[in-house]
């Protein structure tokens, strides 16, 4: 055995020694999976701070509400409503979670009771508190107890479902554990199918997708092992849109090296020789890709939004995997086969047999001539695109993303047509004051918040006044659904002039605390916009200086950069517009719009490196023109068939039960289309055109 192929197989047996070790002595990631504490808000949030004084003026109060929602278009009969009420106060309450709180409508008057059944007399709920601080999987084991239990005992006589925040979180975490499998075995089956059809050969199939499944292996298992050790939190989406980045990113970087090696094993007789020429070549720009991904996700750590933080290892860690992989074991795999990889066409060596012109030989010989004729209409196109990102309205409705036959998002929608919206997640209003409360002035206070534009009413909880006379909470319910912006809107009204109201009162020394769904997302919109601004500068910062070290220009990445973010631009714009006509969508989840960057703009960059380094690889041999044609011709047809497969994993994501997740995947493939035929192909080279010797200016180009 020569000395190269010794290093090939030395490269493969450590990748899998690795693999094996780590998987008999590491645990999975998925066995970490828990949600995040306080809803993912930083302990100085003013809705977490309203939690902690709750706790410790009211440490008798439990947890998230769970609402048990009993619907019947007959309508529900007296009898109907106390047999169903004595079902769950017989529930076993007392769990190893801690004790489950049901409220006793069998012992309330009739006139009591009548408040939890809807006027129409076709819907009846009973809220359940949950222990307090009982979160992610436990939770979910809790409710799903709850909803077996009563199910044994209720006739089904009755639609009944379970939802409130409580059963909402719980369905969320169901959902994601039902589609982990199928989401990975689709995005195997789809690539190996496309693979199969691109390329027309079973060994460039598998290579990758062997590659794949390793570094999975390993990925999967060192995010186990420092999940933990408690270094981070780690959630189930996160693994999903990982396991799609994976596997498409290590096909990305076999198909990049397969078309160079394909190049070479005709210049070359050895195998050896020719996948060293072959990284020669390949190996920047697959250092820089990995880079900018690693450092793209990077900046997710210095986000406030746990969400958001949680995400940065997972993602690193896949990232800096794939980028050692696609420079050690996908180069091994494939010289190992050798000029079998390419049966039933296999490259000989000395074949100087000139190849027909390509399609992108053709595209790159038009756009050379004429660039204006290409670059002005798209770019006018992707800004008329753009400008639709004005228009975007965000949602903090998560039940917006559950399928419809959902228990949590029925019950959700019963309650919400037949009781009003806010009371499907009231708020709490806590008064800390250091002397005793007057009570009298207290209630003016209450009266004039319950008389602002935003607020339904404002009710007295159990218990309100602690012993001391110090402390008081109302329940307060907000006008329309508790998860809007009107609702938030109220919520920053309320903390503004709370001081005002109470100075009026003469409650100098007591101070208004507001607690709930609707003031939990009333900080997270706050913090979320402060995320995605810091995120998308530090990343466009980042990666603009990374191109800068790749081309070793001013200029190139400027507009490297610049088509970059005005294709996210206008793949967001144009989505909107789409999902208004088709799906009649006038919102967008909050989060989308940061996870979309942070991937188009990480993934967006490898194909204008790709492009950029073999023009400038060109430019060695041939004029500028020319080299612009040949880079272009050169590398369509890896970059189009890596967008085509990238694109058609991130669609695996409409698979997803999660609504959130269908409409990421479907932008995302949009942007990897758009910047895959339009972009990279022709805008850039028109760009390159028109600036002609100033390209990679400080460097002239003669």
């Amino acid at each position: 055995m020569n000395k190269g192929k010794r290093i090939w197989w030395l490269s493969v047996s450590i990748w899998v020694a690795l693999t094996v070790i780590l998987s008999g002595l590491a645990p999975g990631a998925k066995e970490f999976v828990q949600s995040n504490k306080d809803a993912g808000l930083p302990a100085d949030a003013e809705s977490i701070i309203a939690d902690r004084q709750i706790e410790k003026y009211f440490p008798s109060e439990g947890g998230m509400p769970l609402f048990a929602v009993f619907h019947n278009e007959d309508g529900l009969t007296e009898e109907d409503i106390l047999s169903y009420a004595e079902v769950l106060e017989s529930l076993e309450t007392d769990t190893s979670y801690g004790t489950v709180e049901v409220i006793p409508l069998t012992e309330l008057k009739p006139e009591q009771r009548a408040s939890f059944l809807a006027e129409n007399g076709k819907t009846f709920f009973v809220p359940i508190t949950m222990p307090k601080e009982l979160e992610g999987k436990e939770l979910h084991a809790l409710v799903d107890s709850i909803k077996n239990e009563a199910a044994e005992k209720i006739d089904g006589n009755v639609e009944v479902s379970w939802t409130g925040p409580a059963g909402i979180a719980a369905d969320a975490i169901e959902l994601f554990s039902q589609a982990d499998l199928v989401l990975l075995l689709s995005t195997i089956g789809l690539i190996l199918v496309l693979l199969l059809v691109i390329y027309r050969s079973p060994l460039l199939t598998l290579i990758p997708l062997i590659g794949a499944a390793i570094v999975y292996a390993v990925v999967d298992r060192v995010i186990g092992l420092s999940a933990s050790a408690g270094w981070f939190t780690v959630e189930s989406q996160a693994l999903s849109i990982m396991t799609i980045l994976l596997f498409a990113v290590v096909t990305d970087y076999s198909l990049l090296i397969f078309s160079r090696y394909r190049e070479e094993l005709k210049k070359h007789e050895s195998v050896n020789e020719a996948m060293r020429e072959t990284m020669r070549h390949v190996r920047e720009p697959i250092f820089f890709s990995g880079s900018t991904i690693v450092l793209g996700m990077a900046t997710l750590f210095f986000s406030i939004y746990e969400p958001y933080r949680n995400f940065a290892p997972v993602f690193a860690i896949a990232a800096a995997t794939m980028l050692i992989a696609g420079l050690t074991l996908l180069p091994a795999l494939f010289a190992l086969v050798g000029r079998k990889a390419f049966w039933p066409i296999i490259p000989k060596y000395g074949d100087e047999t000139v190849e027909k012109k390509t399609i992108w030989r053709k595209v790159a010989n038009i756009v050379t001539k004429k660039p204006l004729l290409f670059m002005i209409p798209i770019m006018l196109l992707l800004l008329l695109g753009a400008w639709n990102v004005t228009n975007i309205e965000e949602s903090f409705d998560m039940i917006e993303s559950f399928p419809e036959d959902l228990s949590s998002r029925v019950g959700y929608e019963h309650l919400g047509n037949s009781f009003s919206q806010g009371s499907l997640a009231p708020g709490t209003l806590l008064f800390v004051s250091d002397e005793k409360i007057d009570m009298t002035n207290l209630m003016k206070v209450v009266e004039d918040i319950e008389s602002m534009t935003g607020i339904d009413e404002v009710t007295v909880q159990s218990n309100p006044v602690t012993e001391d006379g110090k402390n008081a909470k109302f329940s307060v319910t907000f006008t329309g659904n508790p998860y809007d912006t009107k609702a938030f809107e109220t919520v920053l009204e309320l903390r503004n002039e709370s001081d005002e109201m109470l100075n009026d009162a003469g409650l100098v020394d007591t101070k208004l605390f507001i607690a709930g769904e609707s003031a939990k997302n009333t900080d997270l919109r706050d913090i979320n916009n402060r995320d995605t601004w810091f995120v998308m500068i530090a990343m466009t910062v980042l990666i603009t200086i990374m191109l800068g070290l790749q081309t070793r220009s001013i200029i190139a990445p400027v507009y490297m950069m610049g088509t970059i973010l005005l294709s996210y631009a206008a793949t967001l714009g144009l989505s909107m517009m789409l999902f208004a006509i088709f799906l009649d969508l006038e919102t967008l989840s909050y989060r989308i719009p940061m996870y979309a960057f942070v991937f188009l703009v990480a993934l967006g960059v490898d194909y204008s490196i790709m492009l950029i380094a073999r023009i400038r690889e060109e430019l060695k041999a041939y004029p500028f023109e020319e080299a612009v044609r040949r880079g272009v011709e050169k590398t369509g047809g890896v970059i189009s068939s890596a967008g085509l497969i990238l694109a058609a994993t991130f669609l695996v994501l409409a698979t997803m039960p999660i609504y959130e997740l269908k409409l990421f995947g479907i932008i995302m493939a949009i942007g990897i289309l758009i910047d895959t035929f339009i972009v990279r192909p022709l805008l850039i080279p028109a760009i390159l055109m028109v600036l002609g010797k100033w390209s990679f200016w400080p460097k002239r180009i003669q």
